[in-house]
């Protein structure tokens, strides 16, 4: 019975130390791989060690099966480790389109392809596993990543310790930003960058030129959504040019002073509409055709475009020629200038009934308007005074007819103040006239009031139809 109890005790001693010292090289063994680049496994079996995994060299290996040789205990070590292939060079690249980020190449660890794959917001499967990264390789690939998502698209290298970074930046301050992702790249890597731009950072700055004889261009920097045939259809005539888009601004205040503006063209020589200072603020310069009241179309104009454009307007003062003849670009009709003044080129045949007709139907389409309450021709009755000349002209040489003015008011107002302000608006119609060439025997003006009314002046449209000029024709 004691025999048996003694040898009951020494076999529970020995397997009590069995597991201790098991426990004991388990312990050495997890310990002598814990710094392993890829978590480089080891399993106990009594005294004896196996170590598997993936070993990031052969020097790594070297040195774990070294440091397990050492693991008080151990009997026996047995190497189950792959070593990992190395890369030379050391290459990784990643191009950016739209939104997304795609990468390839080559990645030093796990852990860097999670790290990746968070600033891609993707995973980063496509990288394959290799040693032979340089130091800091990891943290210098995702600044690299970082500073190619600021810009609009482009390329990253990494060849070893050179990063090349190109692409399309937004603008300068976006090209900026992306180095400025770099800006921590620790020493000895060597970093090449390379940037086109959508916008050069600048200001919009745009000019847009109009002649009655040429025609609208336009140059320098139109704001983001704007270009010439946008502004094109905003005045309604052709916009040569090749200018630049920003990637800011508004195109919308632009487009609403030039629709404005495209109303006022037919009073212009020439004119130019450009920016003072951003999007919004304009200036507007222009040269007056002849016959034009400078001071009523710079009010004029003025109170349309509004406060946003600052309005200066001149007499034009380098006339062409005599006799010179033109199309202009507002109106799209043939002028010649005659007497200093644009008249409109017409062909007809100058008799009775066709100058009554010509004229009729040119007074349907176009009024002669003047200040209220005055006999002072309006901003835009230039092109109307015009294409009378015209008319009269040559139904008086062609066709030796003589022409009444007549001056019609609505029945508002006292009818002798009507009558004496009809016959002042139809002299000043006369003059106009005479001043353009038409012979002073061959025109006579005649203020007839509100005696002629052609429609009810209980109505606002009745009396807008009865305040007008006529032309009554005579062999």
């Amino acid at each position: 019975m004691f025999i048996a109890g003694v040898a009951g005790l020494c076999w529970y001693g020995a397997k009590h130390d069995a597991k201790r010292i098991e426990q004991a090289v388990t312990d050495g063994a997890s310990g002598a791989v814990a710094g392993s680049v890829h978590g480089v496994t080891t399993a106990v079996s009594g005294r004896d060690i196996e170590v598997g995994g993936l070993a990031d060299s052969n020097g790594e290996r070297y040195r774990l099966l070294e440091t397990l040789g050492i693991v008080k205990g151990r009997r026996v070590v047995r190497d189950k480790m792959t070593v990992l292939e190395s890369a030379s060079p050391y290459t990784f690249s990643a191009e950016k389109s739209g939104n997304v980020i795609t990468v390839s190449g080559h990645v030093p660890t796990e852990a860097a392809r999670e790290g990746i794959a968070v600033v891609l917001d993707h995973d980063a499967s496509a990288l394959k596993l290799a040693s032979g990264a340089p130091g800091a390789w990891t943290i210098v690939a995702q600044d690299g990543l970082s500073a190619l998502s600021k810009l609009t698209k482009g390329t990253l290298t990494m060849s070893d310790k050179t990063l090349r970074l190109s692409g399309l930046a937004a603008s300068p301050a976006d090209g900026e930003a992306a180095l400025a992702e770099l800006k921590d790249v620790p020493p000895g890597y060597m970093i090449d960058s390379s940037f086109d731009y959508l916008d050069d950072g600048k200001p919009v700055n745009f000019q847009l030129a109009y002649s009655a004889s040429d025609g609208a261009s336009v140059n320098g920097k139109l704001p983001k959504g704007l270009t010439p045939e946008a502004l094109a259809d905003a005045l309604g005539l052709a916009v040569s040019g090749d200018p630049t888009t920003g990637i800011s601004g508004e195109p919308g205040p632009v487009l609403a002073a030039l629709k404005k503006l495209t109303l006022w063209l037919p009073e212009f020589e020439t004119l130019t509409f450009k920016t003072a200072g951003g999007d919004k603020g304009f200036d507007l310069t222009g040269t007056g055709s002849p016959g034009v009241d400078l001071e009523l179309l710079k009010q004029g104009l003025s109170t349309d475009l509004g406060g946003d454009v600052a309005v200066s307007v001149a007499a034009a003062d380098d006339l062409p020629p005599e006799g010179t003849q033109r199309v202009n670009a507002a109106t799209g009709e043939t002028e010649v200038l005659t007497a200093g003044y644009w008249l409109p080129q017409l062909d007809f045949v100058a008799g009775y009934g066709q100058c009554r007709d010509k004229a009729n139907a040119l007074l349907s389409k176009r009024d002669v308007n003047f200040v209220t309450g005055s006999a002072r021709l309006d901003a835009r009755s230039m092109g109307v005074i015009n294409a009378m000349t015209s008319v009269v002209m040559k139904c008086v040489q062609s066709g030796d007819l003589r022409v009444e003015v007549g001056g019609h008011t609505d029945s508002q107002g006292d009818s002798a103040f009507n009558k004496t302000l009809s016959q002042k608006r139809a002299d000043a119609v006369v003059a106009a006239l005479r001043a353009r060439g038409v012979p002073e025997d061959a025109i006579s003006a005649t203020g007839y009031g509100d005696t002629q009314p052609i429609a009810d002046n209980d109505t606002e449209e009745g009396r807008a139809a009865n305040r007008r000029v006529t032309l009554a024709f005579s062999q």
